[in-house]
């Protein structure tokens, strides 16, 4: 699995952060080096993202953070994904997004 890429865990590792410290710049360099680096978009969503996600998800579930913070990380999620699909389309991938669902074809 090309996970498995120091490089690669370097970027999963800051899209993962990205979500966490609500910080869309660092989530928008997490995908501009993934799709330098020929990472596969799934796996930056998957394993980076979402990956955040989860985490704070847990967070939330502990009353470690409001609702207001899972929304927040969302949004940086969402812009993430977003500039990721601009990304995909100007280097002709072909990413399909079904819901929460995505595939590299």
């Amino acid at each position: 699995m090309e996970s498995e890429k120091p490089l690669f865990r370097k970027i999963l590792q800051k899209a993962r952060e990205s979500i966490l410290n609500f910080d869309s710049n660092e989530a928008e360099s997490a995908v501009r080096e993934a799709v330098d680096a020929g990472m596969d978009p799934v796996d930056l969503i998957e394993l980076g993202f979402i990956e955040g996600m989860k985490e704070m998800g847990d967070r939330y579930e502990k009353g470690d953070v409001p609702l207001l913070h899972i929304f927040a990380a969302s949004r940086i999620m969402e812009r993430g994904v977003s500039l990721l699909k601009s990304c995909a389309n100007e280097n002709k991938l072909e990413l399909k997004l079904f819901g929460n669902i995505a595939m590299n074809s």
